[in-house]
């Protein structure tokens, strides 16, 4: 492929891309800087001398006319083919070297060796060296790790296997302790079957005082410790009044709650028995096991899997329940004697614990009735103030309106009805355009500060609304708290009354 193509297969080329930029001159002024240049060579041949017979040849040449409708290119040849294969922009870069009768080379002697330097480059033989050696290391590595992973998971599964086996002893050990309670439990329910007494005063009480409260305003109804007292005060009349009403019904939830508690360690002795015997199936496998396969999603944790630290704290957890519920149900068949004075003694002090926490929560609420009620003074005060710096600010923006009419007139006139030479940018002109400019900045300013007192006063009519609903819900939970629950809570029996005399 050469250089410059045959006219007939490339007749038209672009001149936007840099490789193919037009040249500074057409074809027409090289040909006459040519011609002109050869007419000055023809008249320096005429001065007479005798050229060497060398010479002739070259000169002869020179005065040739250059061939017509091409462009004049003294130093190229054509080749074999008839076709010329360089140019002078290839000679400028040094992508290729130059051209010439006497040579058909394509390449620089530095692309060849810069070819020959490629070919002879070791950099493949020395990659696959470090790849042979690091595929063999880490083929070493690989089983040394595999056979240390598994010594330690073996004795992993071993620690683990002794640590369900402990547990598996204790929850068993718990076990026992329950049934033989239950079976404790049992006879004292039916000695005391038919022993009960009934306090429905306290429990309506302090019942009603919760249906009361629980009518206060949204904004009100919070756990607060009067709420937390009236909640114990129930807690512990239903406690009181389920021991003397009826023994044998606190006898038989506890009944029912030890039953629970044994439900709930065997099913955990059951799961320990089963993890037991997985751990020690698993210690029994080995790599030439006949029964090891793959198991796809094995490496997944289950959908209830726990940390180590549940697992314990589940262990711990479930032994000391256990025992706390047989411990529960042995004092409470060793404390029957003295619960009806112990009863009575708890309600009376829970309904003077209430009481106080009661008369706290009515000075609180009136103390910030009282702050409610000078805030929302002040912000009527403050929502005035407002509403008459809107009217200033409104009144000052409208005055704006003159002042930028004159400027802006001035403006006008001096642009419009100022002729021809007159118009120029003068100081008077600049310091209009200044001035509307000043005016524009005020306005926007002064709107500005309009919009952030119309801000203003809708948070202050917002937190005027506030502030009237919480005064309207703080004066109903006085009522409730102060006089109705006050006027309740008086009728509340003594404490000789509650132990039974």
């Amino acid at each position: 492929m050469t250089s410059f193509p045959e006219p007939d297969k490339c007749p038209k080329v672009c001149h936007d891309i840099g490789a193919f930029k037009k040249a500074s001159k057409s074809p027409e002024q090289v040909k006459e800087e040519i011609k002109t240049a050869n007419d000055t060579k023809v008249k320096a041949a005429e001065v007479p001398s005798t050229p060497p017979a060398s010479e002739e040849a070259p000169a002869h040449e020179s005065l040739r006319p250059p061939p017509p409708g091409e462009e004049y290119l003294p130093n190229l040849k054509p080749g074999q083919d008839g076709k010329v294969d360089w140019t002078p922009l290839g000679a400028m870069t040094g992508t290729r070297p130059g051209v010439n009768k006497y040579s058909i080379s394509r390449y620089s002697l530095s692309e060849w060796r810069k070819h020959n330097e490629q070919v002879l480059d070791p950099e493949v033989i020395t990659e696959s060296n470090i790849v042979d050696y690091n595929a063999k290391t880490s083929m070493m590595q690989a089983f040394g790790n595999i056979d240390k992973q598994q010594n330690e998971n073996t004795k992993r599964l071993k620690q683990k296997a002794r640590d369900i086996f402990r547990w598996k002893v204790e929850v068993e050990r718990a076990c026992k302790a329950i049934t033989e309670e239950v079976e404790l439990l049992e006879i004292e329910r039916q000695r005391l079957k038919g022993a009960s007494r009934v306090l429905m005063l306290p429990q309506s009480i302090s019942k009603e005082c919760l249906d009361l409260r629980s009518n206060r305003f949204e904004s009100d109804l919070v756990a607060d410790l009067a709420e937390q007292e009236l909640i114990e005060e129930v807690e512990l009349v239903n406690e009181v009044r389920q021991t003397l009403k009826n023994t044998l019904s606190e006898i038989e939830e506890q009944m029912a709650v030890n039953k629970a508690a044994k439900h709930r360690i065997e099913y955990d002795w059951c799961d320990k028995t089963m993890a037991h015997n997985t751990e020690s199936i698993n210690l029994s496998l080995n790599s030439k096991s006949n029964t090891i396969m793959f198991k796809p999603g094995a490496t997944r944790f289950g959908d209830y899997t726990a940390p180590l630290e549940y697992w314990e704290f589940f262990c711990r957890e479930n032994v000391q329940n256990c025992e706390a519920a047989r411990q529960k149900s042995a004092d409470l068949r060793g404390s029957l004697n003295a619960i009806l004075v112990n009863g009575g003694r708890k309600l009376r002090n829970q309904a003077d614990r209430t009481d106080m926490a009661l008369a706290e929560t009515v000075a609180i609420t009136q103390e910030l009735c009282t702050k409610l009620e000078e805030t929302l003074r002040n912000t009527l005060q403050r929502l005035a103030d407002i509403e008459c710096l809107i009217d200033d600010l409104k009144n000052s923006i409208r005055k704006m309106d003159a002042a930028m009419k004159l400027a802006q007139t001035r403006l006008d006139n001096r642009n419009n009805w100022r002729p021809h030479g007159e118009s120029v940018r003068d100081q008077p002109h600049l310091g209009l355009m200044e001035e509307v400019k000043k005016i524009h900045e005020t306005v926007t300013s002064l709107l500005g500060q309009l919009r952030n007192a119309e801000r203003v006063r809708e948070d202050l009519m917002a937190k005027r609304l506030v502030l009237e609903k919480d005064i309207a819900s703080k004066r109903k939970s006085l009522n409730i708290d102060r006089d109705r629950c006050g006027m309740i809570r008086s009728h509340y029996p003594s404490a000789s009354e509650l132990a039974g005399y």
